[in-house]
């Protein structure tokens, strides 16, 4: 019916005003390649995902086929080729009209008309970042991983607030949609973000403007990029965005890793913060007491000890067992289980602070109820760390010890203080429950100088 025209349209050559589409194809990690429309407008090219089922995947053979009955009708064709030309026809035809009837022709006018609205758009979410986004909050959260969630979420908002401080100028040199045709009809911007539009150019101008603009730190920056990198990995996994695309690593951009301040105490502070004398049952003799059971207990965070049950502690041993929360959700393989040898004060504090074991299962502290939702333990555990630092602070003030005494000190503490105790780094990271090494020495803080002065001692 309206093949031939459509053939002619689509083989020949344009004049640079006016657009040409053709049958192309996106590699995927495989051996399939995703059947694209590529339109070439002025030396600029974009691919376009058919709005068909979830895409069309099928192999490079199969697309040359493909490709040839598109030109050619030959009816000895495969039937598969035949009925996958049948699919896809409709929406040549409509490409092929609209780069007649879009005056002026700009890619982002073709885009809004091919998708359209409704369920046609759909195929087109596929390629969108903050959609990317929005699908891996939704499934951190339904995974109980709130935390993960959140701070998807925040890294998504950084990109949203960046794309839209950039000029018109910064705008085109990415290949991004102007804003004013928003601003023209008075609505807010709805800022549009493409795997494609990622590139090494526009990490650097990122950083550049989060550092400068904003005044974050580069660890801030690393975060937000790792969440980021995340979201393409998963789009290049689904066939979204080809591999060459991706615009991290070597000789690309080279995500920031920040400084690592160490917030390691020595032991003589923390033998300070212990000896303390709080009101007995105290708010004060609470937070203290937490902060001594993570320090004893490998550096165990408030979101592990919160969630400890009595089935993990065994008393007549002295000793507790435990799978930390931040890697059991997202590790399918074997879990590792986490060995602490009790001390006594760490008995007392379990003694004076635990509720009834009533059955194995029952929670130690009385944190945490087992029927909310993830939501409401997340915002539990940040009340209980918030009023533990903030009595740690205090005592530290009182016992006149420098630094950082909040939770997290507590775990590097625990790290450092073995390491200068010359506890091989192997067993002090199986201790922590870490998988790699390197990891390990992230936590470990630097060497006193009485300790480095000795050690320089022995080379005479």
């Amino acid at each position: 019916m309206t093949s031939p025209h459509c053939k002619s349209t689509i083989d020949r050559e344009m004049d640079k005003n006016k657009a040409e589409i053709k049958l192309s194809f996106d590699p995927t990690k495989g051996e399939l390649v995703s059947v694209k429309l590529r339109v070439s407008f002025q030396r600029d090219r974009r691919r376009y995902s058919f709005p068909v089922k979830q895409g069309i995947l099928i192999t490079r053979d199969e697309f040359e086929k493909l490709l040839g009955y598109h030109q050619t009708r030959n009816g000895r064709t495969a039937e598969k080729i035949r009925l996958l030309y049948a699919e896809i026809e409709p929406h040549l035809i409509k490409a092929d009209s609209l780069t007649e009837t879009i005056e002026p022709f700009t890619f982002e006018a073709f885009k809004e008309a091919f998708y359209g609205t409704g369920a046609e758009r759909e195929q087109s979410e596929a390629d969108d970042v903050f959609a990317a986004f929005n699908r891996k909050v939704a499934y951190m959260k339904q995974q109980g991983r709130i935390g993960n969630a959140q701070n998807y979420d925040l890294a998504a908002n950084s990109l949203r607030k960046f794309l839209l401080a950039l000029t018109e100028s910064e705008r085109r040199e990415f290949g991004l949609p102007s804003s004013k045709s928003k601003a023209k009809a008075g609505e807010p911007e709805q800022p549009s973000l493409r795997f494609k539009h990622l590139t090494q150019g526009f990490f650097t101008l990122y950083e550049q403007w989060m550092t400068s603009h904003l005044g974050n730190s580069l660890t801030t920056v690393g975060i937000y990029c790792r969440h980021t990198r995340a979201v393409f990995n998963d789009a290049i996994e689904a066939g979204v965005i080809d591999r060459s695309y991706y615009p991290f690593g070597k000789n690309r951009y080279v995500i920031p890793a920040g400084s690592n301040t160490k917030k390691a105490l020595s032991k003589e502070d923390v033998k300070k913060l212990m000896a303390y004398d709080c009101i007995p049952n105290s708010m004060e003799q609470r937070g203290r007491d937490l902060w001594v059971f993570s320090y004893l207990s490998n550096g165990m965070n408030i979101n592990d000890i919160c969630r400890l049950r009595w089935s993990d502690i065994d008393k007549e041993n002295g000793t507790l067992t435990f799978i930390r929360q931040k890697t059991a959700r997202s590790r399918k393989g074997h879990q590792s289980k986490i060995r602490v040898n009790l001390f006594p004060e760490s008995l007392d504090i379990v003694d004076r602070w635990a509720q009834p074991a009533t059955r194995p299962d029952t929670l130690v502290f009385p944190f945490l109820k087992d029927k909310v939702t993830p939501e409401q333990q997340k915002k539990v555990i940040k009340q209980v760390v918030k009023l533990t630092n903030s009595y740690m602070r205090s005592i530290a003030k009182a016992v006149d010890v420098k630094g950082d005494v909040n939770t997290y000190a507590a775990r590097h503490s625990f790290a450092t203080i073995l390491l200068q105790s010359e506890v091989p780094i192997a067993f002090i990271s199986q201790s922590l429950g870490h998988t790699n090494i390197k990891t390990t020495e992230s936590y470990l803080g630097s060497f006193d100088d009485e300790k480095t002065k000795k050690y320089f001692e022995s080379l005479l």
